[in-house]
């Protein structure tokens, strides 16, 4: 979430005016995320979020749309689309597909406690096991292909040391590479900044836009090393807590407990080089957030260095 569309309060007044949602009061930005335009918005009704999409297209976000409604109706707590006069969801806004969704209570959480770790195991879990028979077409880019175009992106930037670690660890991944994890919808960016917390109560689940098809064992590796890591320092405590609430609800097989930490290496590789390229190639717009590379790069380290099972 961040603002690269602006808009104005006019061009508002015209988009609600295709819902019977009152009239706009105010509407803000909202500096959160790196890839869609989002805008708190006030009217005589309520508050929403309107969403403009900066690089899906109008022909891929049904997929996302009808995905977020399944897990509505499996009772997680994702945002619902608004639906227009017209009965549709999906509109545009300045040149940009746009939906508006209602607003969640609750808030993101800075440092999350043990408790507030094993609770977004068990959401992610019950996301896992709503999705298990889930169509979802989209398939996942993640992998070596895409760790290795990023590291090629931005080779010119990268110092000698950092350039030997890269590669270092994507050797070790393309030679231990697993095979034949349980597959699945994955929302592959589930960080504290997409989850809300009303006091201990998981309050809502955000931005399903990087969502795809792909092992559930990286969604699991990529949620851990957010949440369950202070200031770029693995908590163990927190670890254990994640993944016994997880194992709870969708038990582990035997093969994703060895390989697990395969993939919390991969996964803090993907977003170490995720920000490295947000760093080096930034996008421009009036409210944008750059996250730290360092932090992945300490995770990894951590996960490179620790023991070969955590379970």
């Amino acid at each position: 979430m961040s603002v690269f569309t602006c808009i104005s309060h006019s061009q508002l007044d015209q988009f609600f005016s295709a819902y019977n949602l009152g009239a706009v009061v105010s509407f803000e930005g909202i500096s959160d995320g790196i890839d869609n335009t989002n805008y708190w918005v006030n009217t005589t009704q309520g508050r929403f979020v309107l969403t403009l999409f900066e690089s899906l297209s109008a022909d891929e976000l049904p997929d996302f749309l009808n995905l977020l409604s399944h897990l509505h109706q499996n009772n997680l707590p994702c945002p619902r689309a608004e639906i227009d006069l017209l009965g549709n969801a999906l509109r545009h806004l300045n040149g940009k597909p746009a939906v508006l969704f209602n607003a969640l209570s609750g808030a993101a959480i800075a440092s999350p406690t043990t408790a507030q770790c094993r609770e977004i195991g068990l959401q992610l879990a019950r996301l896992h096991h709503c999705t298990q028979d889930y169509v979802f077409p989209v398939n996942s880019s993640n992998g070596l292909i895409r760790y290795k175009m990023l590291r090629d992106k931005i080779d010119a930037h990268l110092s000698k040391e950092d350039r030997q670690l890269l590669d270092d660890e994507l050797a070790f991944q393309a030679n231990n590479s697993p095979e034949n994890l349980p597959q699945g919808v994955i929302h592959a960016d589930l960080f504290r900044d997409n989850v809300l917390f009303d006091g201990d109560k998981l309050s809502g689940l955000l931005d399903f836009y990087s969502a795809c098809t792909d092992a559930l064992l990286f969604d699991v590796a990529v949620t851990v090393n957010d949440w369950c890591c202070d200031e770029g320092v693995v908590n163990v405590e927190k670890v254990t807590a994640l993944l016994s609430a997880y194992d709870s609800l969708r038990p582990f097989t035997d093969q994703e407990k060895q390989q697990t930490p395969t993939l919390l290496r991969a996964a803090a590789l993907r977003f170490w080089l995720s920000r490295l390229e947000h760093r080096y190639f930034p996008r421009t717009g009036e409210l944008t957030q750059q996250k730290d590379p360092l932090t992945f790069r300490r995770i990894l380290l951590q996960h490179r260095q620790a023991p070969a099972s955590i379970f």
